[in-house]
């Protein structure tokens, strides 16, 4: 139907509104194709100076870059919206806008900024006296996503409860399956699964009935993480896997995310490591791509750019007003030239002596700012240096001895003669070492990314006990090998805890694996937890080889290249304690340990609760 209007249209105008149309009727059903409509009519629209045109282009291209994750990108192109709206006087589309830009800013966890943007757009849709609410039930939901990844389930269902009235009184199924199944996500974050359940069994009936493939995929994806909470692992991978190919189709990544995540889990608790490893490699791989500190870097620029050129068209104003002003004066000047004229002068030679001063003041301070900033790129440029040295030195020492034994041993497999035993012993052993040089990698490039470009933490409330159960079911088998037992000990209190749950994930994993690494055949590896007044003390502690006295001080030396074998005669690159430091400290937190040759080390870190 639209692409039949579209050959029809006699108007550049009217084909701009069509494309806009189409790519609204793909929002929720293919991300790709929504932005394509979208950049065909804002080409358009730019080309024919349809400026209200290029506005909704520019929302639409907003939304789909949203679906597919590119945050940056979305919120440019909403701020771009925003900027013509209110240059129109389009007072509904900047509240759409505010509305819009309130959701990215909640998907990146800026929720400070997200209800600035949500109450501004609120105060614009009491004024609408729109009879069906649509824009304050949007308005309502958005809010209580702010609220549930702030951790404030209760306040998240009461907004989503008051948009499902308001759904409920304009008989809207789609409206009314969002609020659903937003209730049901906050009924699990307060483990109440059989609520959970129905509220998006309810859900996917809806949308099913209504085609809405979009909630299909959500509610699916809800009924994964119930299932799984509550122990159905079947159910929770048929579910999951539903919602994984339905988000691949429509392009929606917080669902691919969060199908992945339960996969990973699913796998794990049903003993597929294997499977697990491979879903958590996936979730990881997309998380980083979607909060890269380029992207982080980006989108401050994209709302500072925004907030200038606002202030700008406020300076204009004021300008415009300002010149007025002094035309009026200078017709009074003029009657009183002869009795003014001597203070003229004095002011104008007060005011060049002023400017003078002031030039040279603003000089001299640019001056010692540059002289600063080349200071300081010297000494930036000297830590680089001593990283590339030590990011060589690895490369060339520790990385190649692991590959060069991998080929040896896969020479060995290859040959023809070998029985079955000795190939699944070669095997193994392969495994053994890809995994160690993975690991090694790891550390290595998230060790040279915060020397060279910083780690920013993405902080929020998590359970630690679940991190620390994570690693030792992921760790028990490698350290079996060793005929090394891996043991935790429940927290003493509530494990939830205020961080960076992917480095605390990658600390607690590094600390493990050096304490099996020196640990010997029937030794103990024990890792707890205990909350203290404003913090909870992690700890690792193993009764092996342990850290001689002299060498204790070089363990934390960034210039010391501190490393020893492990009992097994394990390698290591020195990177893995140093990387753990840093990690500790950018969550706020104090890593430090306690050791004795032969009779074993502990380590201990804090987190703030």
């Amino acid at each position: 139907m639209y692409f039949e209007k579209l050959n029809a249209a006699k108007q550049d105008t009217d084909r701009v509104n069509i494309y806009y149309s189409i790519s609204r009727f793909y929002w929720n059903k293919n991300a790709d194709s929504a932005l394509l409509m979208a950049n065909k009519s804002l080409d358009l629209a730019k080309k024919n100076h349809f400026e209200k045109g290029i506005a909704l282009a520019y929302l639409v291209k907003g939304v789909a870059l949203g679906y597919k994750g590119n945050w940056p990108g979305a919120l440019d192109c909403h701020l771009q919206c925003l900027r013509i709206s209110e240059k129109l006087g389009m007072e509904g589309l900047t509240g759409n806008e505010y509305n819009n830009i309130a959701g990215m800013y909640t998907s990146l966890e800026d929720y400070t900024k997200a209800l600035y943007y949500n109450r501004q757009a609120y105060k614009i849709a009491l004024k609408q006296n729109d009879p069906t609410n649509a824009g304050i039930f949007s308005l309502l939901v958005n809010r209580g996503e702010i609220f549930k990844y702030k951790g404030q389930p209760d306040s998240a269902i009461a907004y989503n409860s008051k948009a499902l009235i308001l759904a409920k009184r304009a008989k809207e199924p789609s409206s009314i399956a969002t609020a659903l199944y937003n209730i049901g996500e906050n009924y699990i974050t307060k483990k109440n699964y059989a609520q959970a359940q129905i509220c998006f069994y309810e859900a996917l009936n809806i949308a099913q009935k209504g085609g809405d493939d979009e909630d299909v995929a959500y509610c699916h994806t809800g009924l994964a993480l119930t299932s799984y909470y509550t122990g159905k692992y079947d159910s929770s991978m048929l579910y999951a896997q539903k919602g994984l190919e339905e988000s691949r189709k429509s392009g929606i990544v917080e669902l691919i995310q969060t199908a992945y995540h339960v996969l990973y889990l699913t796998h794990q608790k049903t003993g597929n490591y294997k499977q697990a490893l491979y879903y958590r490699n996936l979730e990881v791989e997309l998380n980083d791509s979607l909060n890269t500190a380029e992207k982080q870097k980006a989108i401050r620029n994209i709302q500072s750019t925004y907030d200038l050129d606002k202030k700008q068209r406020q300076i204009d104003l004021l300008n415009k007003d300002k010149i007025i002003s002094q035309k009026e004066l200078e017709e009074i000047k003029l009657k009183w030239d002869i009795l003014t004229a001597g203070a003229v002068l004095l002011l104008l030679l007060a005011f060049i002596l002023f400017r003078n001063y002031t030039q040279k003041r603003r000089l001299s301070d640019q001056l010692a700012l540059q002289n600063k900033n080349i200071s300081e790129q010297n000494k930036r440029l000297e830590e680089l240096v001593q990283v590339k040295d030590r990011l060589f030195s690895i490369i060339g020492h520790d990385l190649r001895g692991p590959i060069h034994t991998i080929s040896q041993m896969m020479d060995v497999v290859k040959e023809k003669d070998l029985s079955e035993e000795e190939r699944e012993f070669w095997i193994e052993k392969i495994s053994e070492h890809l995994t160690i040089t993975s690991h090694l990698v790891e550390n290595l490039l998230y060790w040279a990314k915060s020397q060279m470009d910083g780690i920013y933490t993405n902080p929020a409330s998590f359970d630690v006990q679940k991190v620390i159960e994570q690693n030792i079911m992921l760790l028990k088998a490698r350290a079996a090998a060793k005929k090394v037992m891996v043991t935790g000990t429940g927290i003493t209190s509530s494990g939830t805890v205020y961080g960076d749950e992917t480095m605390i994930d990658i600390v607690i994993r590094n600390l493990v694996e050096n304490a099996v690494k020196f640990s010997k055949e029937g030794d103990i590896v024990t890792i707890g937890a205990e909350k203290k007044e404003s913090s909870t003390v992690i700890m690792v502690k193993d009764n092996g080889k342990g850290i001689p006295e002299e060498a204790q001080a070089k363990i934390f030396d960034k210039l010391s290249s501190y490393t020893t074998f492990g009992t097994a005669s394990e390698k290591g690159s020195g990177l893995g304690l140093l990387l753990c430091k840093e990690l500790v400290e950018k969550n706020n937190g104090t890593l430090w340990f306690e050791s004795k040759k032969d009779i074993g080390s502990s380590f201990y870190f804090t987190i703030p609760s």
